[in-house]
């Protein structure tokens, strides 16, 4: 199983590092991503880049996919260019990305009808972990090829979870990234109800961490990006909100109530029409205080 030739697809903010962790770990690699800036990067080291998802398909045993966006999963898989058109029986895909159970299962029943194996593998922390290979996998699917393929996943995260059948993996994802998502909009409400009543905020921030309002969003998203005037991406506000979304369709689908995440979402669709999609999601704060861009 160790020597199977790997194909990387999707190569942006963290597929980028984890497909470079890769092939300084002399994993037989080749790439493919929309953008030819990206995989040249990966050529001037000597790889290949496919010219299409199914180019790739046809050559690697193994497929990662790290793409930005369900309809993208289903594009490279199945659509008219996927490599399910070339991928061979007994090859295994593992979908690294946070794409939402529902088109990671309709992508696995297709594949399975050729005798191709699927397993979801979304990821916890963001792109400086998936530079040291120290990401959170949640993996989901058979756990006999989940196993198979721990040795590749191990060269990307230091912590492998088992969370169920196909699908599970981006469950637990979507469940986690709702609370820190939310977290993290009522911190921006909690900014522009203190700025609002005249309140100096380094009270709050010298307060808070000492009290049950602590909170790695506090710390993190906005003390030391926000507050600094740091917007620079680890988890684009845009993408935030799509795993908001992906969570409120599944609570819709399984008649579970979500007014929290609903509120929360206000926050993001608020921020993406003002233009903030694609800085960090500390840029809901800029909601509160333009200002902060300016530090």
């Amino acid at each position: 199983m160790n020597g199977r030739k790997t194909g990387f697809l999707g190569l942006g903010t963290m597929g980028r590092p984890m497909a470079g962790r890769l092939l300084d770990a002399g994993v037989e690699l080749r790439v493919f991503d929309v953008a030819d800036d990206a995989a040249r990067h990966f050529t001037a080291r000597g790889t290949v880049a496919a010219a299409t998802p199914a180019e790739l398909g046809g050559w690697a045993d193994l497929l990662i996919l790290m793409v930005p966006h369900p309809d993208s999963l289903r594009q490279c898989l199945i659509g008219p260019d996927g490599a399910i058109h070339t991928l061979k029986p007994g090859s295994i895909v593992i979908d690294m990305s946070t794409s939402g159970p529902a088109v990671v299962q309709e992508c696995g029943r297709q594949l399975a009808k050729r005798g191709i194996e699927m397993i979801d593998a979304p990821v916890g922390k963001g792109p400086a972990a998936a530079v040291k290979g120290d990401l959170t996998i949640l993996m989901g699917g058979n756990r006999e090829t989940c196993e198979a393929v721990e040795w590749l996943l191990r060269k990307l995260g230091s912590e492998l979870l088992y969370c169920g059948p196909l699908g599970s993996g981006q469950v637990v994802k979507l469940v986690n990234n709702m609370v820190s998502c939310a977290n993290a909009a009522v911190l921006a409400e909690a900014y522009a109800l203190a700025k609002k009543a005249g309140v100096d905020v380094s009270v709050l921030t010298r307060l808070m961490p000492g009290t049950a309002a602590d909170s790695w969003q506090l710390r993190n998203t906005v003390m030391a990006k926000a507050l600094s005037g740091d917007f620079s991406p680890a988890f684009k506000l845009a993408l935030a909100r799509k795993d908001m979304r992906l969570a409120l369709e599944m609570a819709e689908y399984l008649g579970v109530a979500s007014n929290c995440t609903n509120s929360a979402l206000e926050w993001y669709d608020r921020a993406a029409a003002a233009g903030l999609g694609e800085l960090d999601r500390a840029a809901l704060l800029l909601l509160a205080d333009p200002e902060l861009g300016r530090n």
